[in-house]
Formats: C-alpha cells, sequence, structure tokens
C-alpha cells in the first residue's frame, strides 16, 4: 500500500475564509496521513473539522483508530478540535501526541480551551477512548516508525518524521531557520544541520514556509521561515518533495502562486531535483 497524505488546512495564524483562499484555502493547520495502519492526523487546526466529517463518511459504523500529532498548543493549531465529531462517539479511539509542554503539561494546556469559559463541551464529556501520550519518540505508530525533533518556535514545537516500509514524510511547521536569525555560532548552525539530517531523503517534507523577505524584516524571532529557507533546506536535505505550507494570512492565492514561481526559479537555478509545490487544501499526494 502507497502512503498518502491529504492536505484539510494548510493556513497559518488565523482562518482566512473568502475569495482569495478558494484554491489553496483558509483553514488552519492539519493534514492526514495513511500507510496502512490507522489514520494519522497531524495538527488540530480549523481543517481538522473537515477531515472529521470526511473520516465519518468513509467508515459509517465502523470504529476508527486515529493517532493525533499535535505540534505545539498555539491557536491555529488546536482550534479545531472541539468541533472533530468522531471524539464525540463512544466506538472510536484517539492517541493525542505532543511534547511535553513549558510551566503546564500538555494534556492542561490541550484541555483548557475546551474550559467553560471557552466552549460549552469539555473534554471529558466527549466519549471516544482517549488518551493523552507525551514524549520524544522515537517510537512505533500506525504502522510507521516516528522520530521526533524539537524546533526554533517560541515556547515548545516538535516536528514529526514518519518513516514506514515504502517512504517516509516529514512535517515541519512552526520552524525558524537560525542562519536566516543571524545566529552563525557553532551552535545554532548545527542545529541547522541536525533540522536537515532530520528531513534527509524524505519523500515528501511539509515545511514552514510562512514569510517572504519583507514579511521577515518586522517578524524576525517570531519562529516562521521564509519560503526561500524552506526551499534551501529541501535542496540541502535532498528530499524529493516539498509542500511550502502554513501560507500566512495575508497571502491571497494569486500571491501564493508568485511564491511559488520564485521558489521554483530558485530551485532551477540550483540545479535541483526537487519537487516543489503550495500546499493546498483538499490536495492529495501518493508516495513515493
Amino acid at each position: 500500500m502507497s502512503v498518502v497524505a491529504r492536505f484539510w488546512g494548510t493556513r497559518g495564524s488565523i482562518p482566512t475564509p473568502g475569495a482569495k483562499t478558494v484554491r489553496y484555502g483558509g483553514n488552519t493547520s492539519c493534514m492526514e496521513v495513511r500507510g496502512g495502519g490507522s489514520v494519522i492526523v497531524c495538527d488540530a487546526g480549523t481543517g481538522l473539522r473537515e477531515l472529521g466529517v470526511s473520516l465519518l463518511r468513509e467508515f459509517g459504523q465502523k470504529p476508527i483508530d486515529i493517532d493525533m500529532f499535535v505540534t505545539h498548543t498555539h491557536w491555529d493549531h488546536i482550534q479545531g478540535f472541539p468541533f472533530f465529531v468522531p471524539a464525540y462517539q463512544q466506538k472510536n479511539r484517539l492517541r493525542i501526541h505532543s511534547a511535553p509542554g513549558v510551566g503546564a503539561d500538555f494534556e492542561r494546556i490541550f484541555r483548557g480551551q475546551m474550559g467553560h469559559a471557552y466552549f460549552p463541551v469539555e473534554v471529558d464529556d466527549m466519549p471516544s477512548a482517549m488518551s493523552f501520550i507525551s514524549g520524544h519518540g522515537p517510537f512505533e505508530a500506525s504502522g510507521a516508525k516516528v522520530r521526533t525533533l524539537f524546533t526554533n518556535h517560541p515556547g515548545v514545537d516538535m516536528a514529526y518524521r514518519f518513516d514506514f516500509p515504502t517512504a517516509s514524510v516529514v512535517y515541519l511547521t512552526a520552524h525558524e531557520c537560525h542562519a536566516a536569525q543571524g545566529d552563525t555560532r557553532d551552535y545554532f548552525t548545527g542545529q541547522d544541520r541536525t533540522v536537515a539530517d532530520f528531513c534527509r531523503g524524505a519523500d515528501l517534507v511539509v515545511c514552514d514556509s510562512q514569510y517572504n523577505d519583507e514579511d521577515y524584516k518586522l517578524k524576525r524571532g517570531w519562529g516562521h521561515s521564509r519560503w526561500r529557507d524552506s526551499v534551501a533546506l529541501g535542496i540541502a536535505a535532498e528530499v524529493k518533495k516539498l509542500a511550502l505550507y502554513h501560507h500566512d494570512p495575508t497571502r491571497s492565492d494569486d500571491d501564493v502562486d508568485e511564491v511559488l514561481a520564485q521558489a521554483k526559479a530558485m530551485v532551477g537555478e540550483a540545479g535541483s531535483k526537487l519537487e516543489l509545490f503550495a500546499a493546498a487544501e483538499g490536495q492529495e499526494v501518493s508516495l513515493p
């Protein structure tokens, strides 16, 4: 069985519905991966709601077994969870993976968004078999060997690599390249090399590409990468496919097209074989 990745939310920071974001989508971060085991979900942004509806249509009365990997607990990565319908069905099993939190553990932070001050239903009112798993890996889940990597983002953020028998997928969102920040000391250049090694040879890398050069002048240190940093990473790590992801909320579809054209030109100038695309809601990628 081939590995399939599907994009349900590709936007960063805040949902952006409207006529100018129809093609690439306005929902925040959510991706589904299938590789022969249970369902893998990466992040629980607003795209998670449509994924839940799709899973109900697919599975019908059959139980759904889900491994959800949350990179961090900023709003755009968890705000879809209260509307994830499979979590409201007792027959379904849901394992939620993430890194330990800072100051408060991940489970407490995750549950907090569904406290009565914010939402009428609490996590404990969801009858699915739900468990919270915090750890650094490596471990196995859903037919894949899972490796993790802490990224350069305010608070705690974790990237995931899923190595299946036939293909590998890296989900690397909310990350800022150290070199772009001007950190040239040995420790920070070593961190950039570690990220490249984590991605090396992957069949698909889904990568934070939120900013352009103008954005970055004002937002250096905010924990996100320029698209050119993502392309440079893909080339250096010799990955096969690179998805530009976590599109800035100010970016229209036409703006994303322009970014993609410039990014492809950069790949061509480097003489790389990297296959590059901008992630779009509803897009499905089969690997290898």
